[in-house]
């Protein structure tokens, strides 16, 4: 993605995260955090909101005519199904990572066509680390991933695997690699490792090149994935169901995902197998 960092496009989506980031940063220092019960029983945070609303803005005023989707600004699925493209927004995911003030934390901004994840952005406010990937032409975006840190850019691939298999692993949802897969996975690789994070930092190291799998059993919802979806896809790798297929967005009244799995294209196989097995 050579120049990318040039482009008004990307410039624009940049800026906006980042003044989300600003505004997390500046409630992560305080001792009062904000923090509330949703209705479903999981915590939001005042830097859950302000980030909302700065993404929301910022949105708005890049593409006027493209509605948002946010986890703090949901809307009915008779409503959202009308929508060809949309911006699908999680303005802090890990929010019990946050709560913990451990700095594993994101945002999620991606844009979705018929379904599909065509753009993601990504950014980590504690390390100042970005991701960013492009799997469709957009506004002359070119196809590609990379990562930026401060003034520095590099674009970005999975990798091929090697020892050791890094396996990231939830820090708050667990479980752990299962051991069947993990000696599976021994069979060709004698050594695997497992590396716990939280939010979308997993998928992004695996977009990078730094690791090799995820493997998500727990609940998900749209926003948690459609960015990094979008980045690793963009990477040469793949965000998929237990059967390979990669999720499809905004297609469904429920906006929780099932099971799915992230790696490069060597490793999926022996992933689905060990699924049909499960």
């Amino acid at each position: 993605m050579k120049d990318v960092n040039t482009h008004p496009t990307f410039q624009a989506l940049q800026k906006i995260i980042h003044d989300a980031a600003d505004v997390i940063m500046d409630i992560y220092q305080r001792s009062d955090l904000g923090i509330e019960q949703k209705s479903d029983d999981s915590p939001v945070t005042a830097a859950d909101l302000a980030a909302h609303n700065v993404i929301l803005a910022g949105l708005q005023s890049l593409t006027p005519d493209i509605p948002v989707l946010s986890e703090e600004g949901v809307v009915a699925f008779e409503e959202r199904s009308q929508w060809p493209m949309l911006w699908v927004v999680d303005p802090l995911d890990g929010t019990k990572e946050f709560i913990k003030r451990n700095g594993e934390f994101s945002i999620n901004i991606a844009l979705v066509e018929d379904g599909e994840p065509i753009l993601g952005m990504v950014y980590l406010p504690t390390t100042t680390e970005g991701y960013f990937g492009v799997t469709r032409p957009w506004r002359g975006l070119p196809v590609g991933a990379v990562k930026w840190q401060g003034d520095e850019y590099e674009s970005i691939n999975v990798r091929e695997p090697r020892e050791p298999i890094i396996a990231m692993t939830s820090r708050s949802h667990g479980p752990a690699l299962p051991k069947d897969l993990k000696a599976t996975l021994k069979l060709t690789y004698e050594q695997v490792r497992e590396l716990p994070k939280g939010s979308s930092i997993k998928g992004c190291r695996i977009a990078e090149g730094i690791a090799d799998l995820h493997l998500r059993r727990g609940p998900t919802s749209e926003w948690d994935t459609a960015a990094q979806q979008a980045i690793i896809e963009a990477a040469g790798g793949m965000l998929v169901t237990p059967t390979g297929k990669p999720f499809r967005y905004n297609q469904r009244e429920t906006l929780l995902n099932g099971h799915f799995f992230v790696s490069g294209p060597e490793i999926a196989p022996t992933v689905i197998d060990w699924y049909k097995k499960d």
